[in-house]
């Protein structure tokens, strides 16, 4: 089980073979007589071992046993780990806990070789911090990073006795992955800590009696929606603060008398300014390639082309051509080798940044933009072709795997995507789950999912519903459950939530830790 926790922020191969050996040693065990008790005693593990049989199932009318036979591989975990947490003996609080701090210790292990492939240590450079996810998808990572910060914080503020290396230890971890969770700059990472953050102190109002202190929390709530809010809106109108044009400037030309090229029917902006107006390519590619060594019409593995260089020369307010390139420092020039599109990007921990390259993702889609590659605005389209793909196939769906037919009949009619690399699936579990098994199977799956914690009356169990909301919110923005990576954290992680011994009530009851310490010894 410790090699499992271990494993799934820092290791695919291990999250695939550490559940073969917690499945042989289920086996060689033996005791089927009371691993069956327990399976009458815990019938909601049924309930959520029957999602992989609904992949199986749904073999049955599929139009690609290809690719159906590769998500049931996928979806293994979900019938391997419930099933051994599920039918094996409870396990203490004290065992639940070491687990979950060897989670959370693999969790900021992995942030810090994240962190030194950032600082360039490892001899690779990289812009985009998303990319510095080195062992599974920054995503899934991120989620990984909450759950671990609000397990955490749980065992932090419960009133067991613990020791001031133990204390330190939990209040240095949580703040670090906050830290680092705002450096990964994965979106959905900041929504899932902003929600959840939101609905534990939303809920924490309705237990406070004093009046001040209640004053306080709706001022912590109120900070939290309303600050990002603010910050957003300043990021939008510094975007859209558009410089003004002169009448003439279609027949102005460069330092050297050469008329500038401007395309008209591309607007295209960095901050403010027109990306495409200005360009004088001869200019720019005699200067560009005297100063560095990639070429001018290259496309580099570095991240450089030329629509990288005019982006860049935009972003600080200079025209495309000699006279723009030499106000470049030797900074700027490395930087725009590297693949950075804009010089407000340099500093890596900003908020700004992932703000910003979000609202220019939205503008180049709403001017006709291709939005392939561009992990916010590819997902409207994606949601589009899913719910056509839905009215073709509303009841049933198109089976386990049906999807990649379908997807790919809706992609060859689309006028994006041209790129296989970027026809992915919906990038909703719940559309996800439509499209492969029809709305029925859609409801069957999301009570299979949902109930066994209301079955087994486990709603006030602080980190169990803390998982649950974190996956919830996934749902809403990934196909979570359609990755090898995320289908075993959640396989994993559920049953030892739902099974383990773990006290229910809030962290601040002081004889419910101490129950379930007495009950861990």
């Amino acid at each position: 089980m410790l090699a499992m926790a271990a494993s799934l922020p820092m290791s695919n191969a291990l999250m695939s073979i550490v559940p073969g050996f917690l499945m042989l040693n289920w086996l060689i065990e033996g005791q089927f007589s009371v691993k069956l008790k327990l399976l009458k005693e815990r019938k909601p593990v049924l309930l959520i071992i029957s999602v992989f049989f609904m992949y199986l199932i749904g073999l049955l009318w599929t139009n690609s046993m290809q690719w159906g036979l590769h998500d049931v591989k996928i979806q293994l975990p979900l019938l391997v780990l419930p099933l051994v947490i599920g039918t094996s003996i409870q396990l203490s609080y004290r065992q639940v806990k070491l687990i979950i701090y060897t989670f959370s210790a693999a969790v900021v292990v992995a942030s810090l070789c994240s962190i030194w492939l950032l600082l360039g240590l490892s001899g690779k450079t990289i812009q985009d911090p998303r990319d510095m996810s080195l062992f599974i998808s920054h995503i899934r990572f991120a989620l990984l990073i909450n759950i671990s910060i609000f397990s955490l914080g749980w065992f932090f503020l419960n009133q067991e006795k613990k020791s001031m290396i133990e204390k330190l230890f939990l209040a240095l971890t949580t703040v670090w992955l906050i830290i680092f969770l705002i450096i990964l700059k994965s979106a959905t990472g900041w929504v899932v800590f902003l929600v959840v953050t939101s609905v534990i102190v939303f809920l924490k109002l309705f237990q406070i009696q004093n009046l001040v202190w209640r004053i306080v929390f709706i001022g912590i709530l109120g900070f939290i929606f309303l600050s990002p809010a603010l910050y957003i809106g300043n990021v939008v109108n510094q975007f859209y603060d558009t410089e003004t044009l002169p009448d003439n400037f279609i027949h102005l030309r460069t330092s050297k008398g050469n008329l500038y090229e401007h395309d008209l029917n591309n607007k295209e902006m960095e901050n403010g300014h027109y990306t495409f107006f200005f360009i004088s390519e001869d200019e720019l590619r005699e200067s560009w390639n005297k100063k560095s060594h990639i070429n001018y019409d290259s496309i580099s593995n570095t991240g450089f082309n030329r629509y990288v260089l005019f982006r860049y020369l935009t972003s600080k307010g200079l025209r495309k051509d000699a006279e723009g390139l030499e106000k470049l420092t030797e900074a700027d020039l490395l930087n725009i080798e590297n693949g950075m599109t804009n010089y407000r990007f340099v500093n890596p921990v900003s908020f700004y940044n992932r703000i910003y390259q979000i609202v220019w993702e939205f503008d180049v889609y709403q001017k006709g933009g291709n939005p392939s590659g561009h992990s916010v605005t590819q997902r409207i389209e994606y949601y589009k072709m899913a719910f056509q793909i839905i009215r073709e196939n509303f009841w049933l769906g198109t089976g386990t795997g049906g999807y990649y037919m379908a997807y790919q009949e809706k992609y060859d009619q689309n006028k994006f995507f041209k790129d296989q690399q970027f026809r992915q699936r919906s990038h909703n579990m719940f559309l996800s789950y439509w499209i492969d098994f029809g709305f029925i199977g859609l409801i069957y799956i999301c009570f299979a999912l949902f109930a066994p914690v209301f079955i087994e009356r486990k709603t006030k169990s602080f980190l169990l519903m803390v998982f649950l909301l974190i996956v919830l919110i996934s749902f809403l923005n990934e196909d979570t459950l359609n990755n090898h990576d995320a289908v075993s954290f959640f396989a994993f992680l559920y049953p030892l939530y739902l099974y383990g011994l773990i006290p229910n009530p809030s962290p601040a009851s002081t004889s419910s830790a101490t129950k379930g310490r007495e009950l861990g010894q």
